[in-house]
């Protein structure tokens, strides 16, 4: 059996038992007699699939076309690809800022992103939020900010935005094992840091 594989997406690319064998339309693939074969698509912004392929001597003709629907994945569309993701960026306050109105400042961004926080000590300059959770389809996302100072004079703050995502939807963000860093931040955190700077900083 002869099989033309396509998707519904342009540039994906075919992989065949692992193994790369073309992009969007292949050539024709062909089966044994009794031969599977794992099939699997792959496209940045769309979800990866992969299924088998079985010929048993009667159920196709001598060429078949089969197409593989590539479906959207909302977690890519709800995000962007960003230095901001998992790096310190520190931002040095404008002089004309006290400490104490400094830090003010500081707290009134990370509240404004962020509902709850874990830690809090004025005293050494530091916080981190809470995790805040997003499920999709079939991934989950956390994210979380942490703020420490990193000098007195002059007064400088690092900020981080931690971003993790898991394979799968609907986790806790307690189970640390399914988290792995993720180069992508939610779009609706996009402006805390250029927010950072632009309301501490000496721009």
């Amino acid at each position: 059996m002869a099989i033309d594989f396509t998707t519904s997406e342009k540039g994906a690319r075919l992989y065949v038992d692992g193994v790369y064998a073309g992009t969007t339309k292949t050539n024709v693939y062909k089966l044994k007699k009794h031969q599977c074969v794992n099939v699997r698509f792959e496209k940045l912004g769309f979800f990866t699939d992969e299924i088998r392929v079985c010929y048993e001597g009667s159920t196709f003709g001598e060429v078949t076309h089969k197409q593989l629907l590539m479906y959207v994945d909302d977690a890519y569309e709800s995000s962007i690809a960003t230095d901001y993701a998992n790096v310190d960026f520190e931002v040095e306050v404008n002089q004309k800022y006290s400490e104490t109105e400094a830090w003010k400042i500081v707290s009134q961004i990370v509240t404004s992103y962020f509902d709850n926080l874990e830690m809090l000590d004025k005293e050494t300059g530091y916080m981190k939020s809470a995790w805040q959770v997003k499920s999709f389809y079939q991934k989950t996302v956390r994210t979380r900010t942490i703020v420490k100072q990193s000098n007195s004079n002059p007064l400088k703050y690092k900020i981080k935005i931690v971003s993790e995502i898991a394979a799968k939807p609907e986790q806790s963000s307690k189970d640390d094992e399914l988290f792995k860093a993720w180069d992508r931040i939610l779009k609706k955190y996009s402006e805390l840091i250029p927010e950072f700077q632009t309301r501490l900083g000496n721009k």
